[in-house]
């Protein structure tokens, strides 16, 4: 039996959450299983949350410098903030990376 429209919106509102809590990694894992034709949305979120952890990464290498740690648990906070709204159904764009992903989701 297919999935109602309500039941498939709660799905992929659960999953953008998910996809920002975890960054890169659950980014990939849903990016790869999320047809573009069914749900650019979610593919969108999956890309966007998938550049946000490659920056947090990068980010996470330079903790050295004092200030960078807090800069990056930041970074993380808003990535979850996003995921939140996208679950919603508000969609944010990030700056940089934002504009990226939605030119290549």
């Amino acid at each position: 039996m297919a999935a109602s429209k309500s039941q498939k919106q709660e799905r992929n509102l659960i999953m953008c959450i998910g996809t920002y809590f975890f960054l890169w990694l659950s980014g990939i894992i849903v990016y790869l299983f999320t047809s573009k034709k069914s749900d650019e949305y979610l593919k969108f979120h999956a890309l966007q949350a998938i550049l946000l952890g490659i920056v947090i990464t990068i980010l996470g290498w330079l903790s050295f410098i004092p200030f960078m740690f807090i800069v990056t648990i930041i970074l993380w906070i808003y990535g979850i903030y996003v995921g939140y709204q996208a679950s919603e159904g508000k969609d944010i764009v990030m700056p940089i990376i934002g504009d990226f992903a939605k030119e290549h989701a």
